[in-house]
C-alpha cells in the first residue's frame, strides 16, 4: 500500500501553495518599493542634470564676468594665491593646498556669474538666466522648478507613475507657476 494518501498529497500541495503564495506577495511587495524609488530617481536625475547644467553656465557667466572687469580677476587670483599659501601652512600637503586654491577659485568665479535662472520647457529642458529668455518660450523659475519636482517625487513615493521625461515635462507645464512670454 502506498504511503502517500489522497488528502495527504493535497495537503502537501495546499501548503505548497500557501508558501508560494506569501512570497509571491512578498516579492510584488519589493517590486512595488523599487518601481517607487526608480520614479524617485528619475526626478533626482532631472534635478541634478540641470544643476550640473546652472553650475556649468554660472562658471561660464563668471569667466565672461572677469575677462570684462580685470580688477576682479585680480582679486580672484590673490584670494586663489591666499587660500594655496593657507592651505599649505595648514595641511603640509601641496597637492591639498593647490586643490583648496582651485576649488575657492572655481567657487568664487561661479559666485560672479550667478544669477536668477529659469527653465524653459520644450522638446528639452535647460536652465538659462532670466535675462536670456527669448519670446514665446515656456518657462518657469528654478525655485518653482524644485519645487514642483518635490511634489512629484511625493506623488511618486506615493505610487503614481510618472513616466517619462515627455511625461515630466508636460506635467511642469500644466503647473500654475508656468509662465509664458
Amino acid at each position: 500500500m502506498s504511503k502517500y494518501t489522497l488528502n495527504g498529497i493535497l495537503e502537501h500541495l495546499r501548503q505548497e501553495l500557501t508558501l508560494t503564495e506569501v512570497k509571491a506577495r512578498e516579492i510584488s511587495s519589493n517590486f512595488e518599493v523599487l518601481r517607487r524609488e526608480t520614479e524617485c530617481m528619475k526626478v533626482d536625475a532631472l534635478q541634478n542634470y540641470l544643476e550640473n547644467q546652472r553650475k556649468s553656465a554660472a562658471l561660464d557667466r563668471g569667466i565672461a564676468s572677469l575677462i570684462k572687469d580685470r580688477k576682479k580677476a585680480r582679486v580672484s587670483l590673490l584670494i586663489a594665491a591666499g587660500t594655496f599659501i593657507l592651505g599649505g601652512l595648514l595641511t603640509r600637503d601641496k597637492l591639498g593646498a593647490i586643490t583648496a586654491g582651485i576649488s575657492g577659485v572655481d567657487g568664487m568665479v561661479q559666485e560672479f556669474g550667478e544669477t536668477k535662472w529659469c527653465v524653459l520647457l520644450g522638446k528639452t529642458i535647460s536652465v538659462v538666466p532670466e535675462e536670456a529668455i527669448s519670446p514665446k518660450v515656456t518657462w518657469i523659475t528654478l525655485a518653482s522648478f524644485y519645487k514642483t519636482m518635490e511634489e512629484l517625487k511625493k506623488k511618486a513615493l506615493a505610487g503614481e507613475k510618472l513616466g517619462n521625461l515627455d511625461d515630466v515635462i508636460s506635467k511642469l507645464t500644466k503647473k500654475p507657476r508656468l509662465s509664458q512670454q
